[in-house]
């Protein structure tokens, strides 16, 4: 009541709706895991802020849209991530009328090495010290809102390693550790992804699927064992055939009747249980290139990839995608802090596997 008369006033609620309700931060973006999780957060409508090493001009054209913001930056610069860091969050800000989306921060960069120490040194400084600085760099936006996510391994998560990958497992083990102790120090809610034995660029290198399928001849060749139908039916044997003719068959004829197969198919003569193969087969597996460097037979890997992703123990980068991007936009962390993504079926198969052969 004012002089006599009575004021109302009506008050008006103005929901402004913001175009983007998510938003993927990932270092590594460009090839692998990376680039299957933004090309999975643009088709969920999400914004995308991605930082690899690779030069604007050679990126892949799904990171070159509006909806994405591609810098091209080293996640062992702390420098180069805060800058990272700020175009990040410019972008998302005027992408969305000044709000800026439910963040979720991935540290993706990563690479295998052994052996030499100048590249164990590199894989640590990436491994490790990018997923620090990545962190660091977020850190105070993620005291907001979102999580933080590192990238671990199933060798990390499940304690296993191949003799010779020591070096990789600790930097995947300090990867979850980095991303789950380390952000709550700075009140960041994180957690760690596991992915199981996927199909990559750059794992296509690794001679981890040549002994996968071993395995899987080995184990799931048993006739007692649960998949050993599948396995024969894959090989193209009878049932209750020996882990050796189910092995012969996995590989088929153009590997088994080379020349070079020889001493493999000797040792599976006498050894039918393929128990004792290891060694003529891992050096059957690896060869010494005109440089001197030891690779895997890419025959051999590629057979091995296409059996083991029959057997869901090999998968591809956009199964992993699409179990982080689930969790992300949950808004939650996993129990544990650990999500595990090693199949899609759920049945995880790999880790019978790897415990046959680790070392």
């Amino acid at each position: 009541m004012l002089g006599g008369h009575e004021l109302h006033f009506t008050l008006r609620t103005i929901n402004i709706m913001s175009t983007y309700q998510n938003a993927l931060v990932i270092s590594g973006g460009a090839s692998g895991i990376g680039a299957a999780s933004v090309q999975q957060a643009l088709g969920r409508n999400w914004l995308v802020a991605c930082c690899d090493v690779v030069p604007v001009e050679k990126a892949p054209e799904f990171l070159l849209t509006d909806q994405a913001l591609y810098i091209q930056g080293d996640v062992r610069s702390a420098e180069a991530m805060a800058q990272f860091a700020r175009q990040a969050m410019q972008f998302f800000s005027d992408c969305n009328g000044g709000v800026v989306p439910q963040l979720g921060v991935v540290a993706c960069a990563g690479i295998s090495r052994r052996g030499d120490p100048e590249q164990v040194k590199l894989m640590q400084d990436i491994n490790v010290g990018g997923t620090v600085n990545l962190l660091n760099a977020f850190a105070k936006n993620l005291e907001q809102q979102g999580l933080f996510v590192g990238l671990s391994s199933i060798v990390a998560a499940e304690g296993i390693a191949v003799k010779g990958d020591e070096e990789y497992k600790l930097t995947k083990m300090e990867a979850r550790r980095i991303a789950t102790e380390q952000a709550a120090l700075l009140h960041v809610r994180g957690f760690a992804v596991a992915p199981g034995a996927i199909d990559t660029p750059m794992t296509r290198h690794e001679a981890i699927f040549a002994m996968l399928l071993l395995g899987a001849a080995q184990v799931f060749g048993h006739p007692d064992h649960a998949h050993h139908a599948e396995i024969t039916r894959l090989a193209g044997v009878p049932q209750g055939a020996t882990p050796a003719d189910i092995l012969c068959g996995l590989l088929g004829p153009a590997l088994t009747e080379a020349d070079d197969f020889g001493r493999v198919r000797a040792s599976m003569t006498k050894d039918p249980s393929l128990a004792s193969l290891g060694k003529a087969y891992m050096l059957y597996t690896n060869l010494k290139g005109e440089d001197g460097q030891i690779r895997p037979r890419t025959g051999l890997i590629v057979r091995a990839v296409d059996v083991l992703t029959e057997l869901d123990v090999v998968i591809g980068p956009e199964v992993v995608a699409g179990r982080m991007l689930d969790q992300l936009a949950t808004g939650q962390v996993p129990e544990g802090g650990l999500l595990r993504a090693y199949s899609r079926n759920g049945q995880d198969r790999i880790r019978e596997l790897l415990r046959s052969f680790a070392g």
